[in-house]
């Protein structure tokens, strides 16, 4: 495994608040972030609402970027405050970045699409460029800091954010930087792709209520995560404060179809199996999972079934939660949020609740803490992430 890698500064923006502090707040009150769509006319579309960042004010200099690169921004900014670690005192090139995107700029994309089209110019075009591909993030974040260590992006769907955490960590455990910020961002509410995932099936029209006998798919959110990585040995020589220490991970894959897992196979099952193998940790020792909980009719099922083969009778005992029912699908950057979640969850002693659970459907029969938040003292927790096209990551955060 190599060097012990743990998190010593977290960073985010959510639906649900910006800020750590607020996340934590909205978590442990079980509150939702969804309302109306304003961040255009969502006519002619099923759906009206959305889980939106609000009141949310651009850190100085990027007023003008995307806000996937806005969001990057300030959770990055939050995460090094946490950690009180100031990138200017160190090697820059021992730094690392692995802050991804699974979607990109999506809304520079169509706020300035028609005005290309009636005014075509290179310098529109290259606005537009800028701030569209999703590695521009990273690029943005060592721009502000005048960091020149490894700058990666991974794109994984709906895995990213999980991914981009897991890459990092590898690259603090084998000693290609001793630090790194890792996590991702996405703010892709437009009408394209809120109609594609109305086509595609995997939208609610009326709320998201995951692992609920009403469940008939998720609600779009934004937002971004971000935390710091160092080693065991650094955080403790800077007497840093220690969130969490990754425990192991494991990565999955399942080529059924672009959507959904395949049922009859067990895709998630033997990831879950190998990062406990992995990591050298036995089923008993887990007290928390954070589910990817997306509240599709299939896919909420085929999690409950996996996680039951890989556990066996343990799952019966695990408490669980789907944050997404109080976020949203943050697409690419909910990997990310909800390992703070995890990190909050070791910190304080609490689950966080599935909210708008209150039908229970018989064939999903975890313990997925309806409604309120419960306190557990949490030692060890897990996060699950799956993507459109197969991908799965997970990952092991143990308190300390």
């Amino acid at each position: 495994m190599g060097r012990r890698v743990v998190i010593t500064g977290m960073g985010v923006v959510t639906p649900l608040g910006v800020g750590v502090e607020a996340f934590r707040r909205a978590l442990r009150r079980g509150e939702s972030g969804l309302g109306p769509i304003t961040r255009f006319d969502p006519k002619g579309l099923r759906s009206k609402n959305a889980f939106e960042v609000k009141h949310f004010a651009p850190r100085t200099g990027s007023q003008l970027l995307d806000p996937f690169i806005q969001y990057a921004l300030a959770s990055t900014a939050e995460a090094a405050e946490m950690a009180h670690f100031d990138p200017q005192a160190v090697d820059p090139y021992r730094v690392g970045i692995v802050v991804s995107s699974s979607k990109g700029g999506l809304h520079s994309l169509f706020q300035f699409y028609d005005r290309f089209l009636t005014r075509p110019s290179a310098i529109l075009a290259a606005r537009v460029y800028a701030n569209l591909i999703p590695n521009f993030a990273c690029q943005w974040i060592a721009r502000k800091w005048k960091l020149s260590g490894p700058a990666k992006c991974y794109v994984t769907a709906c895995a990213t954010g999980t991914t981009s955490v897991i890459e990092a960590v590898r690259m603090v455990q084998d000693g290609t930087v001793d630090y790194a910020f890792a996590g991702a961002s996405d703010a892709s509410l437009t009408p394209l792709l809120v109609a594609a995932y109305e086509k595609m099936r995997v939208l609610s029209p009326e709320g998201i209520f995951p692992f609920d006998r009403r469940r008939k798919g998720f609600i779009l959110g934004e937002g971004a995560g971000v935390v710091f990585l160092e080693t065991l040995e650094s955080a403790r020589a800077r007497r840093a404060k220690i969130y969490a220490e990754v425990a192991g991970f494991s990565y999955g894959s399942d080529c059924y179809h672009p959507v959904s897992f395949d049922p009859k196979e067990e895709a998630l099952a033997r990831t879950l199996r190998e990062l406990v193998r992995k990591s050298g940790i036995s089923p008993e020792e887990i007290d928390y999972v954070n589910l990817h909980g997306t509240g599709t009719k299939e896919g909420d099922l085929y999690e409950t079934e996996q996680i039951k083969k890989a556990l066996g009778k343990k799952a019966y005992a695990l408490a669980t939660s789907s944050t997404k029912s109080m976020t949203g699908h943050m697409l690419g950057a909910t990997g990310a949020v909800e390992i703070v979640a995890c990190c909050l969850a070791l910190e304080e002693g609490f689950i966080p609740p599935t909210i708008n659970l209150e039908k229970e459907d018989p064939r999903c029969d975890l313990d997925y803490t309806p409604r309120k938040a419960k306190e557990k003292r949490v030692s060890l927790a897990l996060s699950i992430s799956m993507g459109f096209g197969g991908h799965i990551a997970t990952i092991a955060l143990r308190k300390l």
